[in-house]
């Protein structure tokens, strides 16, 4: 990406808050500069989370509520724009117990009093949408407004529009100190020195670290990590609806979801630590979570399971935070423990309001783009044979299990954020996601991967670290 030194906003962190920040940002006359300490978007929570776009989440009349209400009618519009997978399943939340049960009564007040869509249903109504459910069901809530979508294309495609609307995108630079002057401040980082009017703080996990720098708000975050299970595609299928846990005063709980890849998701586990870099599973743990799914949905337990992961999510003393600092007039925090995905649109616009009021003079541009230009998908085509017409490595199938074509893995290795690894390949073409794993396709992704940045065998990044696992 082109360089630059100073900008009006220094968006702090490339996860799906700050690249939804900087996709708006970029549609007005702001000059704009992103930093992220990882050598690409869409790591840590961004990429490793259930793909939910939720209707409900938080208490009623909370920013993080609202923020919710406002981009949920969205998703079509934005799918769409940013040619980003989305389908709106609707949700089914499960009671198993008397005491589950009653306190979904409470839940569906919850609900109705956020302004959204949701009524109790009885045990044969909740088998009648979805089929799959356990029949030892006592009650339920139906959600017919919760989607499906793949967190990391959304967070690259914000990426990418910004990108391509001129924002400036800085990896692999990590922030060292912040100091504060009468024409904003100055950001030195470990790459060099960034003078920026107004600093937008969506640094996840290491918010409270960037607030301390700036002499902003005295606040804690911490990564509280998730487990999944992935079931393959052949049992996936079935599924219909997403199937919730009875939410609990101290937990969501652990569910089962059908993904836009086809999959499905069974977790996730919360479980609070101290190294935000601990990605690791345990036997235990995922034993725990592909039982519970079975209570939820029995024929989860002899479902086929290709994958296990874990990541992160940014914890803390206070779970959603979208504010001017209390202290520092020129910064702002955008953070979100785990509805990131699902209020980044509204988020992106109150940002804006926020810095405007803070007195940032920016106008809508007219000259800016916002919708990306649609890559097509051999998966997905009703037509494959004239994507082939148009573009013959759209014959070259590299993944088999996805069926993903060198058209589509070239598209991202050129992207106005190009993948640099072969897990930014998996990440925005879905290469690798399938039942082998990669175990057929990495020879090929490498292949073309290496010869997009000009590496070889041994030196071609398997990971944004460049490291296996991370």
């Amino acid at each position: 990406m082109p360089n630059s030194n100073s900008a009006d906003v220094l968006i702090i962190g490339g996860g799906v808050l700050g690249c939804a920040v900087a996709e708006r940002l970029s549609r007005t006359t702001a000059s704009v500069i992103l930093i992220e300490a990882e050598s690409d978007v869409a790591e840590h929570a961004s990429k490793g989370n259930a793909g939910v776009a939720v209707s409900y989440y938080g208490a009623p009349g909370s920013q993080q509520t609202n923020l919710i209400n406002l981009s949920n009618p969205l998703w079509e519009e934005i799918s769409k724009r940013l040619n980003v997978p989305y389908r709106r399943i609707g949700g089914l939340m499960v009671a198993l117990n008397e005491e589950e049960a009653h306190h979904l009564v409470g839940t569906v007040d919850e609900i109705l009093q956020c302004g959204v869509n949701a009524k109790l249903v009885t045990p044969a109504e909740a088998l009648q949408l979805e089929p799959l459910v356990t029949t030892k069901i006592v009650r339920g809530i139906s959600m017919p407004d919760e989607g499906i979508i793949d967190p990391i294309r959304l967070t690259t495609a914000y990426a990418s529009l910004a990108a391509k609307n001129g924002v400036c995108f800085r990896l692999n630079e990590r922030v060292l100190s912040i100091e504060h002057n009468a024409d904003g401040s100055l950001i030195r980082t470990d790459q060099g020195t960034i003078e920026a009017r107004f600093i937008v703080n969506a640094a996840g996990v290491a918010a409270a670290e960037i607030s301390a720098m700036s002499g902003g708000e005295n606040f804690t975050t911490f990564p509280r990590k998730g487990q999944y299970v992935v079931l393959d595609r052949t049992y996936a299928h079935k599924l219909s609806r997403i199937v919730f846990s009875t939410h609990s005063p101290t937990t969501k709980g652990s569910n089962v979801v059908p993904t836009t890849h086809g999959s499905a998701l069974l977790g996730p586990t919360a479980k609070d630590q101290i190294d935000p870099d601990d990605k690791s599973t345990d036997t235990e743990t995922i034993e725990w979570i592909i039982s519970n799914a079975a209570k939820l949905v029995p024929s989860t337990w002899d479902a086929p399971v290709i994958k296990t992961f874990a990541a992160n999510r940014p914890a803390g003393d206070e779970i959603h935070r979208l504010r001017v600092d209390k202290n520092i007039a020129n910064l702002i925090h955008v953070t979100d423990r785990s509805a990131g995905v699902s209020i980044s649109p509204a988020a992106g616009e109150l940002t804006l309001e926020l810095l405007r009021a803070a007195g940032l003079d920016a106008e809508d541009s007219k000259s800016a783009i916002a919708v990306l230009p649609k890559i097509g998908s051999l998966r997905l085509s009703q037509n494959p044979e004239d994507l082939v017409k148009d573009n013959p490595l759209y014959g070259q199938v590299v993944c088999a299990c996805e069926f993903v074509s060198a058209a589509e893995i070239q598209a991202a290795l050129e992207s106005p954020i190009p993948a640099t690894s072969i897990d930014g390949v998996r990440k925005r073409t879905g290469a690798g996601y399938g039942r082998c794993q990669g175990s057929l396709c990495l020879a090929g992704i490498s292949f073309l991967t290496a010869i997009a940045t000009q590496s070889g065998p041994g030196t071609v990044l398997q990971t944004s670290r460049g490291t296996v696992g991370s």
